[in-house]
């Protein structure tokens, strides 16, 4: 058996300590087995196991907690849950950003919606592309704010997936409405190149959806733009139920 558990279970794990560690509110989680122990007994049954960062899963490993206090951390980890927050440690002075369809180099402001930036880069003193992110409702509210990499959960989200890793950013609410974030390393296409460094975004919220490959909204379809060391990025417009575009 793996020992990596199914995708339903750790969703539960990580929704009933409210997507971050009960002990540290770290939300970079791991998934601990301790009734029975993985040594025991291989199995994957969410009532014997728990949700933890890297620091208090090693320290559950070891048995620094006693199973009531793990089955206490597993009731009551979401009533002392905090806000979800963390941050991408990926600092590039080159960065390739994939938004749906937009594939951009070295491009500051990526997409902005009826006159406010949605996605964006400021430079830090070191010249690295720092990630800016802030998405709301369509009545308004907040779902996820990042400023300069560090990143914020809002709104209510019905699962939040943050591996240890750091490069990863999954966030699921009602309605199908996701927000996606992933950095990675891909090959160069010049041979024996250096790696490229992608911020993959990918978000469905509303009448806008950012798909693999694909940019919608209400009467617009966009797929394969391309631009490189742009100031301006995708620009959307709505107004009285009429949507227009413009791209750099």
């Amino acid at each position: 058996m793996n020992r990596t558990p199914p995708a339903d279970v750790r969703r539960i794990l990580r929704r009933e300590v409210g997507f971050g560690c009960p002990v540290c509110g770290n939300p970079y989680l791991t998934y601990h087995h301790f009734d029975p122990p993985w040594c025991e007994k291989e199995h994957h049954n969410p009532e014997g196991m728990i949700a933890l960062c890297l620091e208090h899963h090693s320290k559950a490993d070891v048995n620094t907690y006693t199973k009531e206090q793990l089955r206490d951390f597993k009731q009551n980890g979401i009533a002392h849950s905090k806000e979800v927050r963390g941050r991408f440690d990926w600092l590039r002075n080159d960065l390739h950003a994939v938004v749906g369809s937009l594939y951009c180099t070295n491009t500051l402001d990526i997409f902005t919606f009826n006159r406010k930036r949605v996605i964006w880069f400021n430079r830090d003193k070191e010249n690295y592309f720092l990630l800016n992110v802030q998405i709301v409702s369509p009545s308004g509210e907040e779902m996820l704010l990042i400023e300069d990499n560090d990143w914020i959960v809002k709104g209510n989200p019905i699962d939040i997936e943050s591996p240890p890793s750091g490069k990863l950013l999954n966030i699921k609410y009602c309605n199908d409405e996701y927000l996606r974030i992933e950095y990675k390393e891909v090959p160069s296409n010049q041979g024996g190149g250096s790696p490229l460094t992608v911020v993959e975004v990918r978000y469905k919220v509303g009448n806008l959806d950012f798909g693999p490959g694909y940019i919608t909204a209400p009467g617009i379809t966009i797929t394969n733009v391309c631009l490189d060391r742009c100031d301006s990025g995708l620009f959307l417009w709505e107004q009285n139920g009429r949507w227009s575009i413009g791209i750099g």
